[in-house]
C-alpha cells in the first residue's frame, strides 16, 4: 500500500469516526461523548482538511509546502496539548503553549499563502503588480501577527496593533482573491487563436526509468510499454507574451507587438515530460 493510499485511508477513518462521534454527541450531549473529545475532533477535522488541499493544490513547491505542513501539526499538537492539560499547567505555561501553537498556525497559514500564491505567472503588468502585493502584504500580516504574539502574548495586543494588523489583513484577502480571479477568469494569451501543431500527436521517447523506446500521445496520460511508467507528455507551442504563435517565425521580432524573438524560441516545439511512478 502506497503512502497516498494510507493517508487516504487514515483520512477517511477518521471522518467516519467524526461523523459518529458527532451523531453520538448530538443523542446523548455530555453522557458519552465530553466537550474536549468533540472540540479535539473538530479541531483534527479543520486541520486534516486544509493539509490534505495543501497536500492536492500545492504544486511542485516542495520545501515550501513541508513549512506549511509542518507548520499546522505543530499547531495542532500544542493546541491538542492546551486542551487536554489546562486544568493541570500552570497559567503561564499554558499561555506559552497557546502562543507557541498561534506562533505555528501563522507560519503555516504564510506558507500555504506563498504555496498558492507563488506558481500564478499574469502575464499582463498590472496582474503581475496585484499579485505582488498580495505576497508582500501576505508576508506583513503574518510579520504583525508574529510581533504581536511575541511581544505581547495571546489575545493582549494594543489597538494600533490590531488596527494595522486589521489594514494589512484586509488589503492582503482582497489582492489574494483578486489574484486568483484573474488566474481563473482572465483570457490566457492566444487562448482563441487555433494551434497550428496539433494535440493528439504521437511523441516518441525512451523511458526515464527503464530505459524502453516507446511511444505516447501528447497531452495524454499514456505507459511504458516495459514498465508500465505513467507518462504524460505536453507539446507546446512558442508564443510571445502578447500571446502570438512564434511557431515557424522566420523574423526575430514578434509582429504582432514587436518584440524580440529568441532564437530558440522559433521553429521548436516545447516539450515537457512529467512521470509518475
Amino acid at each position: 500500500m502506497s503512502r497516498k493510499q494510507m493517508a487516504l485511508f487514515g483520512f477517511l477513518g477518521f471522518v467516519g469516526l467524526a461523523m459518529l462521534t458527532g451523531a453520538v454527541a448530538i443523542l446523548f450531549p455530555r453522557r458519552i461523548v465530553s466537550d474536549r473529545i468533540l472540540g479535539s475532533l473538530v479541531l483534527i477535522g479543520l486541520y486534516a482538511l486544509g493539509i490534505m488541499l495543501v497536500m492536492t493544490f500545492g504544486g511542485r513547491m516542495r520545501w515550501v509546502r513541508r513549512g506549511c505542513v509542518a507548520g499546522f501539526v505543530v499547531s495542532l499538537i500544542l493546541f491538542l496539548v492546551g486542551i487536554w492539560f489546562e486544568r493541570v499547567l500552570e497559567w503561564r505555561w499554558e499561555n506559552y503553549i497557546w502562543v507557541s501553537g498561534a506562533i505555528a498556525l501563522t507560519i503555516g497559514s504564510c506558507f500555504s499563502h506563498l504555496l498558492f500564491i507563488w506558481p500564478i505567472k499574469p502575464t499582463q503588468l498590472s496582474s503581475s503588480a496585484i499579485r505582488w502585493a498580495a505576497l508582500l502584504m501576505g508576508l506583513f500580516t503574518a510579520g504583525v501577527v508574529l510581533v504581536g504574539f511575541v511581544q505581547e502574548g495571546f489575545g493582549y495586543w494594543g489597538r494600533m496593533h490590531i488596527r494595522i494588523m486589521g489594514m494589512s489583513a484586509i488589503v492582503t484577502a482582497g489582492t489574494t482573491i483578486a489574484t486568483i480571479a484573474i488566474a481563473m477568469f482572465a483570457p490566457k494569451p492566444g487562448e482563441d487563436e487555433p494551434g497550428l501543431i496539433g494535440s493528439a500527436i504521437q511523441v516518441s521517447m525512451t523511458c526515464p526509468r527503464c530505459g524502453s523506446a516507446t511511444k505516447a500521445v501528447a497531452d495524454r496520460e499514456s505507459r511504458c510499454t516495459g514498465c508500465r511508467l505513467k507518462i504524460r507528455v505536453e507539446v507546446e507551442e512558442p508564443r510571445c507574451a502578447c500571446g502570438y504563435s512564434l511557431y515557424q517565425l522566420e523574423s526575430n521580432v514578434c509582429p504582432e507587438c514587436g518584440r524580440s524573438v529568441a532564437d530558440e524560441d522559433r521553429w521548436v516545439k516545447t516539450l515537457a515530460v512529467d512521470s509518475d511512478c
